[in-house]
């Protein structure tokens, strides 16, 4: 019922429609979700005070340095464990800060250092350029520069896009020959040409994820079945990192979703996926609305807890 009344009183917001923003108003608006403190954390969920947040820049491969948040908790080891997490948002809104509350919480359990770049968007940045920095963050923390004291074994996961983008760094380190302890894709977008049958729907309807794409493809000289952006149309799954794949059952993107799982199976890939019965998309931030979200959150964190032991 909670979930309910909040998945109501989004839609009443009547927020103007991502397809009437123009290039400057979107990039304003990745600024206005509201931070991670009280009352927002009432929906969002508390953070853990054990974890230390802070920011550093990270050197991509044109020159730039983009920001990225990073997630310290008290306790960690040298040379520990590490999670990157690329946050959703269509591959064009979204920010890591907005992710405070899932990611200091596996930082605390799990003892690991997370980091989240704010890789480049769309439409300012057309595809691939995201898949790049995401690429590009994974290859410098496996480099295990000095400003994060060390690097163990390596975690890739995100949300939605993020679950996009997680998917295809878990391609670029099997073709590489670089060790990745495992993958967690949450709610992925995997498949960039499909038309999603499921079209009217909390948070995230049909239209708005043709926007998002549209966005993020069109002028980019990508197509949208290339396997750079749509990680299911990779030539072969066989050998990537262990995945655990979440579905919302309520989702645009559950049945792309599932048919990866079944896709990394058949392929070998050890894979747990899980579909969250009536969960909209999105939820894994809610914990204060959607119950779901902690039995989701702590889901993520005994598997990773499994592959890292």
């Amino acid at each position: 019922m909670r979930l309910r009344l909040f998945l109501v009183a989004i839609d009443k917001a009547n927020r103007k429609p991502l397809s009437t923003l123009t290039p400057e108003q979107i990039a304003k608006a990745r600024a206005l979700s509201p931070p991670p403190v009280f009352p927002a954390t009432l929906v969002t969920g508390a953070l853990r005070s054990r974890v230390t947040r802070s920011m550093t820049s990270i050197p991509m491969r044109d020159g730039t340095r983009i920001p990225a948040r990073t997630y310290s908790p008290r306790q960690r080891a040298e040379g520990s464990a590490v999670f990157v997490y690329y946050h959703g948002g269509g591959w064009t809104m979204g920010r890591p800060m907005d992710y405070d509350s899932l990611l200091t919480m596996i930082a605390d359990e799990l003892g690991v250092l997370v980091v989240a770049p704010d890789y480049r968007k769309a439409p300012q940045d057309k595809a691939p350029q995201a898949v790049l920095d995401c690429i590009d963050t994974f290859e410098w923390v496996r480099a295990a520069p000095e400003e994060l004291a060390g690097v163990g074994r390596i975690v890739v996961g995100g949300d939605s896009a993020g679950g996009n983008l997680s998917a295809l760094v878990a391609l670029h380190a099997r073709d590489t020959g670089a060790e990745l302890a495992g993958q967690v894709l949450i709610y992925p977008a995997v498949d960039l040409s499909i038309h999603q049958q499921v079209r009217d729907a909390p948070i995230l309807d049909g239209e708005a994820l043709d926007v998002y794409k549209a966005h993020y493809l069109d002028g980019s000289g990508v197509a949208p079945e290339d396997p750079q952006v749509s990680p299911l149309r990779a030539a072969s799954h066989a050998g990537l990192a262990p995945a655990l794949v979440q579905t919302a059952e309520r989702d645009p993107l559950c049945e792309e979703g599932e048919v990866y799982a079944e896709t990394l199976r058949a392929a070998g890939v050890a894979t747990r996926h899980t579909r969250y019965h009536a969960m909209p998309h999105g939820f894994i931030n809610l914990p204060g609305v959607a119950p779901a979200c902690v039995q989701a959150r702590w889901e993520i964190v005994d598997q990773v807890r499994g592959w890292l032991a």
